[in-house]
């Protein structure tokens, strides 16, 4: 059986950036530690990438190390991903201005990652938002959510 996929989206990766809380900083370490092939896979979108390389160098160097480090596998942004995103903000479930962030969720589902990683607690993580995304996947016969989320929980998840 292969180990869970753990789609770890923009936020989480921005903790290792400078100036972050010490403690979303560590619990990120550990996840990417945990994510090791054996236990769990990491995987991100090339939307991950481009939110990474358009920041502050200064601010996206560490992160760009740590990428380069885990290899993670890079799902593409195909038609199917696009209008699952945009069924998510027709339907209320985001605001037009959070595009990313739908991709993110309709990545993670598409290529049926078994958690998506997010410390976007306002969009992604709540109980509600969770409910919501799965409905919107059903109608749109898509049968399988991932579970979301934050990094503590998916260390968590991943038995440490």
């Amino acid at each position: 059986m292969p180990p869970p996929a753990f789609y770890v989206e923009t936020s989480v990766w921005g903790s290792l950036a400078r100036r972050q809380p010490r403690d979303r900083n560590r619990s990120v370490q550990r996840l990417l530690r945990l994510l090791d092939g054996v236990r769990g896979t990491c995987v991100i979108s090339g939307v991950v990438v481009a939110e990474v390389l358009a920041a502050d160098p200064e601010y996206s160097r560490p992160i760009v190390e740590q990428l380069e480090l885990l290899k993670p596998n890079v799902l593409p942004i195909n038609e199917e991903v696009e209008a699952l995103a945009k069924a998510y903000i027709a339907s209320g479930v985001l605001p037009r201005r959070r595009q990313t962030d739908a991709i993110h969720v309709a990545v993670a589902t598409l290529f049926q990652s078994d958690y998506l990683v997010s410390w976007n607690h306002r969009h992604m993580t709540r109980p509600m938002k969770r409910v919501q995304y799965e409905s919107i996947n059903r109608l749109q016969g898509y049968f399988h959510t991932p579970q979301i989320c934050n990094p503590f929980e998916a260390c968590d998840e991943l038995g440490h």
